[in-house]
């Protein structure tokens, strides 16, 4: 198994970090103009009109994610060429853009037609649910995606409840929610899939999505008590003679990513007379591999790990739920 350190972070310290007072400017009268050719010792800047924005990496990776341009190609090219690359695709994009921005720098750049809910109101939702000591084991926003991670109290023994906020910042989806369990023991996160807990974000406000997103985390949180009681349940249920088998069917149905097998099939190896409760916590475990953990660009494989554990939780819930009608007809 591969424990991580307890995080100290809290709800408090991400709504302090995500806290910030944003503007907007829309290209409505002018298109906006980028300097890459300036002195070495100078940054690049974005011009707004008669303002000028400070160009760091991550801003930079903003607009080439907008204006379509390979953000490696881009870091690649020498400043003349990203100069002349970034300004004739400004030139030649149609329809408008509006760019959100602050005193740190850009934080947003997408098409006027397209709302957004900002970092901060996922912090403002959260608090409604959780105290502002709640733990915070993992959190980011980048021009690509958003992830908060809260946890709250014990909903079983051992283990804790919470909830996972995200949003494919890239594409400008919907924002999502699920519910996750945190094995204390383990230091596993699980998350609990749940295809009904949906946001329809199409033509609506960016008020109305926030509130939509707000009754869809009460639902999540909701049924936390209940996936703990299943998850512990999974110890009743022997994998002994099979747990290669066992693993490798999972691995097949659920699209196992090939390369955690390895680490997956040691921790089950340490048991011996091993049960899905430790087939599920070894899947969701692997998450937690520094290779994985300390890697920005694997943080899909984790997420993978992490539901294909709580696709299990789910089975064993639909298990017990088929058992009770059995018994009640």
């Amino acid at each position: 198994m591969h424990l991580r350190e307890p995080s100290t972070a809290t709800l408090a310290d991400v709504a302090v970090a995500w806290k910030h007072h944003d503007r907007e400017w829309t290209s409505d009268a002018c298109v906006p103009s980028a300097d890459y050719a300036r002195a070495p010792q100078q940054e690049p800047v974005l011009i707004l009109g008669d303002h000028e924005i400070t160009l760091d990496e991550q801003a930079s990776a903003r607009l080439c994610a907008f204006y379509q341009i390979p953000t490696a190609y881009f870091r690649r090219i020498t400043p003349a060429e990203q100069h002349f690359v970034m300004n004739a695709r400004m030139d030649h994009a149609e329809g408008e853009i509006t760019i959100t921005y602050n005193d740190l720098g850009i934080t947003d750049v997408r098409k006027p037609t397209k709302p957004r809910v900002e970092a901060d109101e996922f912090v403002r939702i959260a608090h409604r649910i959780f105290p502002a000591s709640a733990t915070v084991p993992e959190c980011w926003v980048t021009a690509d995606d958003l992830r908060l991670d809260i946890l709250g109290h014990d909903v079983e023994s051992g283990v804790r409840g919470g909830l996972r906020f995200g949003q494919n910042r890239k594409q400008n989806l919907a924002p999502t929610v699920a519910p996750i369990l945190f094995h204390e023991d383990t230091t596993t996160v699980i998350e609990i899939p749940d295809p009904t807990l949906k946001i329809d974000a199409r033509g609506i406000s960016v008020d109305k999505i926030a509130e939509r997103l707000a009754a869809e985390a009460l639902r999540a949180a909701a049924r936390l008590h209940s996936d703990a009681q299943h998850l512990v349940r999974l110890a009743n249920t022997s994998i002994g003679g099979d747990r290669i088998t066992r693993l490798h069917r999972v691995a097949a149905e659920h699209g196992l990513p090939v390369r955690p097998l390895a680490d997956i099939t040691v921790d089950l190896s340490r048991t011996d007379e091993p049960t899905m409760l430790d087939l599920t916590l070894a899947i969701g475990n692997a998450a937690n591999n520094p290779k994985l953990a300390l890697d920005s660009t694997k943080r899909a494989v984790r997420t993978k790990l992490q539901s294909i554990a709580g696709a299990l939780v789910v089975d064993e819930a639909e298990r017990c739920s088929s058992c009770h009608a059995l018994v009640a007809a």
